[in-house]
């Protein structure tokens, strides 16, 4: 194993930036598609053949719709569309598989538990095709579809916990939407956050109700961050500008000409890193057994958190790369980058480890773990 020092933790840059796409938000949304429905088809072919097939999903794209709120009420003009795209294993030995169905019935789901307000105002469509033969022979043999790259690094800094803990607390303020974003940007000690509510129209009777609100994630965002930052200041939907604000009818910019597409959004640890290492693979939606790009992704993070918690060890940064066909535990290349000092052959071992829980993490996907 590659074992690297690192000469300055990522706390030390003089500036950093960090997006946080929230619940509701388009990219976020097909995110949310693509694994309820692998999720769905990993259970439906252990139901029924005792493992799971070929399937990759991560080629979710939302259209966005058209509609027109207004104070206390308004309506959808055009739904949202989901089309949802990849590959799918729909014949096991002469048995079929509904895999549209599954698909719509798993995508149909997933947005009404997300959208509190999105009622029916949305259609979706499965347009899942088949594997090739090549990758279907490589399902449940323990062996990489794919040659793809997964990272992992912690701990996360003040500011990346702080959009972390942003995101929900928007959420949680009457007459807010699913669909909210944080832009958070440190420049030495300063933090300045810039966030996007999508408001509700049914829970605003008028305008003055609407900036009250705006007034109260400002508040609820500044209590929370004021025990990490001595300096912050918050703008709240900042592109408002007379009669024009972020009023919607069911809580997602996707009802109005918003679109998404998986794997846009964030990385598995649900933020966007500029400043860091980070792949541009999506890890949603792709198989939890055989396709590195979730798996690798997800054994990065989970080994950089424990690294990060040995004695010595400030910041880590795991890199694993695949090669299609060969065994998922034998990648190609396996490497840290670590701030500190720490033991090598803990280090490995902790990566070795990881590697070795595949199956597990599989298991837990399914159970929607994570």
């Amino acid at each position: 194993m590659l074992i690297e020092k690192i000469r300055r933790p990522y706390g030390a840059c003089g500036f950093e930036i960090v997006e946080k796409k929230g619940l509701g938000h388009p990219d976020t949304l097909c995110d949310g598609v693509s694994d309820a429905v692998s999720r769905s088809l990993c259970r439906y072919y252990m139901d029924h053949f005792g493992r799971i097939m070929h399937h990759n999903v991560d080629k979710v794209l939302l259209i966005g719709g058209r509609s027109s709120p207004r104070f206390g009420g308004g309506e959808v003009l055009r739904p949202l569309a989901v089309i949802i795209g990849g590959r799918a294993t729909d014949d096991v030995g002469g048995a079929k598989v509904p895999v549209q169905d599954i698909a719509r019935e798993a995508a149909e789901k997933f947005l009404r538990a997300t959208l509190k307000n999105i009622g029916h105002d949305f259609i979706v469509e499965p347009r899942i095709g088949v594997g090739s033969a090549e990758l279907r022979g490589l399902a449940g043999k323990a062996l990489a579809n794919d040659t793809s790259i997964g990272i992992g690094f912690a701990p996360l800094s003040h500011l990346e916990e702080s959009a972390l803990r942003i995101e929900p607390l928007m959420r949680s303020v009457r007459g807010v939407g699913e669909d909210v974003k944080v832009m958070g940007i440190r420049r030495g000690g300063a933090v300045h956050f810039t966030l996007a509510a999508a408001i509700v129209s049914k829970y605003v009777k008028d305008r003055e109700q609407y900036e009250d609100i705006k007034v109260a994630i400002e508040g609820e965002v500044l209590r929370q961050v004021a025990t990490d930052w001595d300096d912050a200041a918050v703008a709240v939907n900042a592109a408002d500008r007379g009669e024009d604000i972020y009023l919607t009818v069911t809580g997602t910019s996707a009802e109005m000409g918003d679109d998404g597409e998986t794997g846009r959004g964030n990385r598995f640890n649900g933020l966007i890193t500029p400043g860091r290492p980070m792949t541009m693979e999506a890890t949603a939606g792709k198989n939890p057994v055989s396709h590195v790009g979730k798996i690798y992704n997800v054994v990065a993070d989970r080994a950089a958190h424990e690294i990060a918690g040995l004695d010595g060890v400030e910041e880590a940064y795991v890199y694993l790369v695949s090669r299609i066909g060969a065994p998922l535990d034998e990648p190609q290349i396996k490497a840290a980058r670590i701030y500190g000092d720490a033991n090598e052959k803990k280090v490995e071992g902790i990566v070795d480890y990881w590697l070795e829980q595949i199956p597990v993490l599989a298991e837990d996907f399914i159970k929607g773990k994570f």
